[in-house]
């Protein structure tokens, strides 16, 4: 049977990509094959939504990415200009851009109307294959008016302004031993989180750049996906032995008025007790890159017991608290301060 590397959920459609080079559709949650959404020379490698579900973007291995509408797949913008297979790409939330990152050890922006490069940056270590890249470089826009893009590179994760392009700040720990893979955004985008290819997992106030905690995976398995509730504080993640972890009151302990107080999910299933901001809607992509890549499913596995899209991975939560640790002070407030001004002119 085929092979699935990565999903994306969102308003009742799963979309995965396929070991057979395609990008498919599937009914949500009965899982049934529902059509191809576009098709690759070569097995794509992430597939992600934007946010308001019209529009899925795909990058596979033989270095191209398509951005297909949902309801006429026939409408079709295909970017070309990486020279390596594609490890990750990320919609602006204004979808005016599409973050992209490569093989060719480059990190890209290019501007969806007319698919042409806004920017890119030469940040990662270059193979020749995803399955041999140290990092899956999950790289994610700040939400609501992306006014950073986040890209974790090695032990540290860098901040990129928008329109400008230019590297404003970096976020690191002492405690981040490995590279990281994977980052992401709070809700109320005044924090990012990271994971590593060893299971450490951080978390920052982006305005202090403070790590305001850190979080350890039992068995050291590689971070392969990390995302937070919409509303609760709580991160879900999945590592490299495809089980799904939930990291409950995040922000327990860091002051934060918007999330701290309501990070208490009675279960993992409260991750799906929202209408927006699914669990699944960023793509997360269980395969590890090793030489052997293993599949989040296999259709010829499917024995009918379990059709929601949470039977993908193992329902295993890891409800440890985070070390809190304010001492960890990566410099003084910058622009960054006025973040959440800036929200407020969205």
């Amino acid at each position: 049977g085929e092979k699935v590397y990565s999903l994306a959920l969102r308003n009742g459609m799963l979309v995965t990509a396929v070991s057979n080079n395609v990008v498919q559709v599937h009914s949500f949650p009965e899982g049934s094959p529902d059509g191809i959404l576009t098709r690759f020379t070569a097995e794509a490698n992430h597939v992600v939504f934007n946010k308001a579900g019209t529009s899925v973007a795909a990058g596979s291995s033989d270095f191209m990415v398509k951005i297909i509408e949902t309801k006429d797949n026939s409408q079709q913008k295909t970017i070309r200009g990486h020279d390596g297979p594609i490890l990750s790409v990320a919609f602006d939330p204004k979808d005016l851009f599409l973050a992209s990152s490569s093989c060719d050890g480059s990190v890209c922006v290019w501007k969806i109307a007319d698919q042409t490069l806004a920017a890119s940056w030469p940040l990662l270590t270059k193979f020749n294959e995803v399955s041999r890249a140290t990092s899956l470089c999950r790289l994610e826009w700040q939400p609501r008016i992306g006014k950073f893009l986040a890209v974790p590179v090695e032990k540290v994760v860098k901040l990129f302004e928008r329109d400008t392009w230019e590297n404003t700040d970096n976020l690191s720990d002492d405690r981040i031993m490995m590279p990281l893979s994977v980052t992401t955004w709070s809700p109320c985008g005044g924090y990012v989180a990271a994971g590593s290819i060893d299971g450490s997992m951080v978390v920052w106030n982006v305005q202090t750049r403070k790590c305001v905690g850190s979080f350890k995976h039992e068995k050291a398995y590689r971070i392969c996906a990390m995302t937070w509730h919409p509303s609760k504080g709580n991160i879900a993640y999945t590592d490299a032995e495809g089980n799904l972890g939930l990291l409950e009151g995040v922000l327990a302990n860091a002051g934060s008025k918007e999330l701290a107080s309501r990070s208490t999910a009675a279960t993992l299933d409260d991750l799906f007790d929202e209408e927006d901001g699914d669990l699944s809607t960023k793509g997360m992509n269980l395969s590890p890159p090793s030489s052997i890549r293993h599949p989040l499913m296999d259709e010829d596995d499917d024995d009918g017991e379990d059709d929601d899209v949470m039977g993908i991975v193992n329902r295993s939560r890891h409800n440890r608290a985070i070390e809190d640790d304010n001492s960890h002070d990566i410099g003084s407030p910058t622009h960054l301060d006025k973040l959440d001004d800036d929200d407020d002119d969205d």
